[in-house]
């Protein structure tokens, strides 16, 4: 008879990087809600699995393990696989191939619709992000020339004149040619995309999540002061209390990389000599809000008082730890958070946080990898 796998022993979890603290992959798995994979000493990815009974500490396990923990859905084992396979673990990776694995289907077909729209969204945001980018240049060598072109753009044929004109004027200044300006503005929109510029409507995925939270954290607060049981109150204080830190800090964050552009012969000077101090920069923001998208969507995702208290109690177990490595980012805020333990019996397929049935959260899932893609 073949020995049955056996998990490796619960680790106290307070990593000192972003990068140890790993990424959240949106399995739709229950058990494997708050997963975070990260890279391995030999190259390979390991998973950091949060402890199933809500104490402290993680399992760590190798990206294959995966089946000791529960029975994933087919969704979240090819997810796995192609998680595998990424040369680095970012938000921005993970989420590529997360969005991927969507637009196939194995998410259900809103999830698929919404992977499509998502892509659509992005695109938008590149092509904001450059039409700024490049108004920020013209606007520099130009200045007091000519007035800003609206935000709705010029004539396509004169922006572009204009900006072959404003690169050719401004490629000797940098010791690049053209094609190397030109390049540069292009790749340093697709980084900026995510951040925005911070002018007009918010663009960026990073300003709608952050407005997201607020709106999240606000809601939590205000249902928690209905409420009487002295534990509900205590777990909104405690999400609150992070949500407050991860937000002052991405708040902060977001401002520092939007800056960059402010000094667009600064910015390509840098990135012509150390461009991955400036990808670092602008992808910090992402890094403090990976995993907050996941609790906004399911505390808005419950409606009554019922499911948002089997919500909190999920959302506990959720919020991300801030690593160390974030009082080198910001100003040091918030102290590692209690412990939270839960203790209760539960009947067979039944989610221990929730009470509901396994089968109905991994539909809620399917239904949030929507609306987060």
């Amino acid at each position: 008879m073949s020995r049955p796998p056996y998990l490796p022993p619960i680790q106290p979890y307070h990593p000192t990087t972003f990068l140890e603290r790993g990424v959240v992959v949106p399995f739709t798995t229950p058990l494997l809600g708050g997963t975070r994979a990260r890279p391995a000493e030999k190259r390979n990815l390991e998973l950091v699995v949060p402890n199933p009974s809500g104490g402290r500490g993680v399992y760590i396990m190798p990206w294959t393990s995966i089946g000791a923990v529960c029975r994933p859905t087919l969704h979240d084992k090819l997810l796995n696989s192609r998680v595998a396979t990424v040369s680095s673990v970012t938000p921005s990776t993970i989420r590529r191939v997360a969005r991927e694995i969507a637009a196939e289907g194995l998410a259900g077909e809103a999830a698929m619709e919404a992977a499509q729209v998502a892509e659509d969204t992005d695109k938008g945001d590149r092509l904001t992000t450059n039409y700024l980018l490049l108004m920020n240049l013209i606007d520099l060598v130009n200045a007091g020339s000519s007035a800003r072109p609206s935000t709705r753009g010029p004539d396509p044929a004169e922006l572009e004149k204009r900006a072959r004109q404003t690169i050719a004027q401004i490629a000797p200044t940098l010791g690049q040619s053209t094609h190397w300006v030109a390049t540069a503005l292009e790749t340093i929109a697709d980084i900026m995309a995510q951040v925005g510029l911070g002018a007009g409507p918010a663009t960026g995925r990073v300003p709608r999540l952050i407005s997201l939270l607020h709106r999240a954290r606000t809601d939590i607060a205000g249902w928690s002061r209905t409420q009487r049981e002295d534990d509900q109150a205590s777990y909104a204080r405690m999400v609150c209390l992070v949500a407050d830190h991860t937000l002052t800090m991405a708040e902060t964050t977001l401002a520092k990389a939007q800056a960059l552009t402010t000094d667009m012969m600064g910015l390509l000077r840098t990135w012509s000599t150390d461009s991955v101090s400036i990808v670092r920069l602008v992808e910090r923001p992402e890094w403090l809000l990976d995993g907050w998208e996941q609790i906004c969507l399911i505390w808005n995702y419950a409606q009554d008082d019922a499911a948002r208290r089997a919500a909190l109690v999920e959302i506990v177990g959720l919020v991300p730890v801030l690593p160390r490595e974030a009082s080198e980012w910001c100003e040091p805020t918030a102290k590692d958070r209690e412990p939270v333990r839960f203790h209760r019996l539960v009947n067979l397929n039944e989610d221990w946080r929730t009470g509901a049935t396994v089968f109905d959260l991994i539909a809620r899932n399917e239904h949030i990898r929507s609306l987060a893609c």
